[in-house]
């Protein structure tokens, strides 16, 4: 039986010019409540927009969008929100070295993130959890590596579990295929990095790989919480993600 609860179209948004955006709305948690639907929503690339995909991202409320790319990969495809009324973050994950994992298997990338770039994922973390932040956009290339492992993060902040989390990054395989994959391998050429790290690493999103991270964060700092507090994060500012993200959690 699976564990993600109850899927509903509004799982999966189908904006023009994206492949990968999604809603983490309605995922259990262990408050016994559920992550709100329409305030975490993560995504890839954003620059082909059209107008009826802006009105939507309005439509939703989105008060801010968390930009994960490096800045080539933005300075070739900017975010095409000119002119929205919203909060444009660019917190990039790799601090340009992007490069510098393209060579090494998925898993290492994973495993070099979370031991070499923790101040850049709690950032943005806590970008989500600022006053106002939310409903937000978290996006980086595919929606699937650097999203991937902050918004696992950010649920389990909130008390989602382990198992549901992988079983979201998983669904982006459903999304991510041969006109993706040629988008990306062009978007990489540009950008010089080896097409052998597309080829290995755009598509497969096994979820016992976010497993296996989650799993390591908790072997070195004890729980995702103290990973983020050893990175910057406050108490304070991880209960103010925790309320803003749950409904109805149990008293």
């Amino acid at each position: 039986m699976s564990t993600l609860g109850n899927l509903t179209p509004q799982r999966h948004l189908s904006f023009a010019g994206t492949y990968n955006v999604r809603d983490v709305g309605g995922y259990p948690t262990a408050s016994g409540g559920t992550i709100r639907w329409g305030t975490l929503i993560r995504a890839d690339a954003l620059h082909r927009l059209d107008q009826a995909a802006l009105a939507a991202v309005a439509e939703l409320g989105v008060r801010t969008v968390l930009d994960l790319r490096e800045d080539g990969e933005r300075a070739a495809a900017p975010d095409a929100f000119d002119g929205a009324t919203l909060e444009l973050r660019s917190l990039p994950i790799f601090a340009d070295r992007l490069a510098v994992a393209a060579d090494v298997p998925l898993e290492r990338i994973y495993q070099h993130m979370v031991e070499d770039f923790g101040d850049a994922l709690t950032a943005a973390v806590r970008a989500l959890a600022r006053p106002g932040a939310l409903p937000a956009i978290v996006h980086c290339s595919a929606g699937k590596d650097r999203t991937g492992v902050v918004v696992a993060l950010a649920l389990s902040v909130a008390g989602v579990a382990p198992e549901v989390i992988a079983e979201d990054y998983a669904l982006t395989s459903r999304y991510l295929g041969a006109e993706f994959l040629a988008d990306i391998e062009r978007r990489i050429a540009a950008l010089g990095l080896p097409q052998q790290h597309v080829r290995d690493h755009a598509i497969a999103c096994p979820p016992e790989l976010i497993l296996s991270t989650l799993e390591r964060v908790n072997e070195r700092h004890g729980s995702v919480a103290e990973f983020l507090l050893a990175h910057g994060a406050t108490s304070d500012e991880l209960a103010a993600l925790r309320t803003a993200l749950v409904e109805n959690p149990e008293e």
